[in-house]
């Protein structure tokens, strides 16, 4: 950026003095020229900073979900009393049976069910 600075710099002492108006006007079109380079670098410039900061929200998002995936995969603790279910269940992570709902129970016979396959003991 200092560069460009300088060409401008230069560019505007020749332009003053050269006393030939063609070569002077084809000076202040370089200078025009270098001074919209200079602008459009700037705005370049500002959009590579606000795409840097979203990358690193992102990045913070990235971590913070997998933290979420690693705390939804580890196994769940329930009571030893309450069994796993025979469909669902892996051996590395146990699908806990639920309790059903007095009516549901009375009716249907069974205490607990399984929400994921809907298996009734």
């Amino acid at each position: 950026m200092g560069t460009i600075k300088d060409l401008v710099d230069l560019v505007t002492q020749l332009s003053t003095s050269i006393k030939d108006r063609k070569v002077a006007e084809e000076l202040r079109e370089v200078q025009n020229l270098a001074l919209t380079l200079q602008s459009e670098q700037s705005s370049l410039h500002e959009a590579n900073m606000l795409l840097r900061e979203e990358r690193l929200k992102f990045k913070e998002q990235i971590g913070d979900l997998e933290k979420k995936i690693e705390e939804l995969s580890s196994p769940i603790e329930r009571p030893s009393g309450v069994p796993a279910c025979p469909n669902c269940s892996t051996l590395g992570k146990p699908f806990y049976m639920s309790p059903m709902g007095p009516q549901a129970s009375w009716t249907l016979r069974a205490k607990l069910e399984c929400t994921k396959c809907k298996y009734r003991i």
